[in-house]
């Protein structure tokens, strides 16, 4: 496009003809709207749809809610245009008055995890609530069996439940003991809950709540992912291992080629392991073998900060740092051979 970014003081013609650099000289490509060699093509791009970095996005049954750093939970309605293409339009905003760390759906709830520890809590009815107990901000949320789950920057994961008569949330356990740092995710596997923090994986035992073992290496982990059995731990320097699950390392390979990374999601259509990075770029992993299919430039200099995908038909979203959301499609027929 003319002008853009290039184009200001001292940079002429010349300068939005030169390649972009990273903060380390790593020449970045172009950004793209279709990446062929995997099928992916994007839908929407809905620039600043927060005016802060966009910290998780979940896909509910009848609309789509992010929460971001702008101290905002707000709900889209994905429509098609005449070009049959989806759109996310603007439906509600709620200021939550703290920053968002994480969200999740659950039935008639959604859950938003705040920097000043407590959960909030909205359902379909109208109602809110405040789910107070970790003392630092609340990282990742998940539900296993109608007990939520939250993993908090204090280094304790707690159990919720709600009282069918008061319709309130309690907490019925917490878990600090061998928990490897301040906690940043959380997955479900084979009876044990996997919790990702800055040292490492701690390896939870449902049934009792003990910390039944930790796996090495000790290092910050981005994103937990199950697939067949097996526990895919991507950790924030771009590196990835694979663990049974005894916690047994059965793979291993050095950082992706794009480096850090800060958000994973696992892509049904492929299927493909997602990694979103700090300078802008989306990398699609096959999955089971876990060969890098692509790296592309999704975002202009700017961190790929999380995403989510919706279960079926290859789509998923992904957000940046400077709260824009883009809507991206899998379709396995339009990819080369």
């Amino acid at each position: 496009a003319a002008g853009g970014r290039g184009a200001g003081r001292g940079g002429g013609q010349l300068s939005g003809c030169l390649p972009k650099r990273g903060s380390r000289g790593r020449v970045l490509d172009p950004v793209v709207e279709t990446v062929k060699e995997d099928g992916l093509f994007r839908h929407h791009e809905l620039p600043k749809a927060h005016s802060d970095a966009i910290m998780a996005i979940v896909m509910a049954e009848d609309a789509i809610y992010t929460a971001s750093r702008d101290k905002l939970l707000k709900r889209w309605k994905p429509q098609r245009n005449a070009a049959s293409r989806f759109e996310l339009q603007a439906d509600i905003e709620v200021p939550l008055g703290e920053i968002a760390w994480c969200l999740i759906s659950a039935g008639e709830w959604i859950f938003c995890g705040l920097g000043n520890g407590n959960i909030r809590a909205y359902s379909k009815t109208g109602r809110e609530l405040n789910l107070e107990g970790h003392t630092k901000r609340v990282a990742c949320l998940l539900t296993h069996q109608h007990v939520l789950l939250s993993g908090g920057a204090d280094g304790t994961v707690r159990c919720w439940q709600i009282n069918p008569e008061s319709q309130t949330f309690a907490c019925t356990h917490t878990i600090s003991e061998g928990i490897s740092g301040n906690v940043s995710c959380l997955c479900v596997m084979n009876e044990c809950l996997w919790v990702g923090g800055t040292s490492g994986v701690s390896i939870v035992e449902l049934a009792t709540l003990r910390v039944v073992a930790q796996v090495q290496p000790k290092k910050f982990v981005a994103g937990l992912l199950q697939f067949q059995g097996h526990m895919i731990v991507v950790y924030t320097d771009g590196s990835i291992c694979i663990f049974d699950a005894a916690g047994k390392q059965t793979h291993t390979q050095p950082p992706l080629p794009a480096g850090p990374i800060l958000c994973v999601a696992g892509l049904e259509s492929g299927p493909r392991l997602l990694c979103g990075h700090v300078k802008g770029q989306v990398s699609s992993v096959t999955l089971p073998m876990m060969q890098l299919k692509k790296c592309y430039q999704t975002f202009e200099r700017c961190k790929v900060q999380s995403m989510c995908c919706a279960g079926h038909d290859g789509i998923f979203l992904v957000a940046a740092e400077n709260g824009t959301i883009q809507l991206w499609q899998r379709d396995e027929t339009a990819a080369e051979p």
